[in-house]
C-alpha cells in the first residue's frame, strides 16, 4: 500500500527474490511443474495478485519469473493465493507449529481452544 507496484518488484528482484504472478493464464499449477521450478529456485518468493485488469506487464519477464495459472475458470484473489500457498507449502501448512507463538488456536467440533503462552 502507498508504494508504486513497479518499484516494488524490481527492488524486490534485485535483492535476489523471484516472483510469481498467479492469473488464469499462464502455466498450470495442477498439470504443469511450474510449482517444482518455483522451489528450485531456493529464492525467496513475492507473489502478485492480478484483478479483472492487471497491467501488461505483470505477464512480462521483467516483472513475473513465473505467470501461474490457478485454473481454468474465473475465480477470486483470495482464492488463487489460498490455492498456490496451499501447493507451495504441500499441504502441510495447517499442521504447521510455532514454538515461539505466544498463542494457540486449537480448533475444535464445536468453537475453539485458545492456549496463551505464559
Amino acid at each position: 500500500m502507498g508504494t508504486p507496484w513497479k518499484k516494488t518488484v524490481k527492488d524486490w528482484k534485485a535483492r535476489g527474490g523471484t516472483t510469481v504472478h498467479l492469473t488464469a493464464y499462464g502455466e498450470n499449477i495442477q498439470t504443469s511443474n511450474v510449482l517444482q521450478r518455483i522451489m528450485n529456485t531456493g529464492k525467496d518468493i513475492l507473489i502478485l495478485v492480478g484483478s479483472q485488469k492487471v497491467p501488461k506487464e505483470f505477464f512480462s519477464k521483467a516483472f513475473s519469473d513465473f505467470n501461474v495459472a490457478i485454473g481454468n475458470q474465473p475465480h477470486s484473489e483470495c482464492a488463487s493465493l489460498a490455492v498456490f500457498l496451499d501447493r507451495l507449502f504441500e499441504r502441510k501448512e495447517l499442521k504447521k507449529r510455532f514454538e515461539s507463538a505466544k498463542l494457540r488456536i486449537i480448533p475444535l467440533k464445536r468453537g475453539k481452544k485458545i492456549v496463551r503462552k505464559s
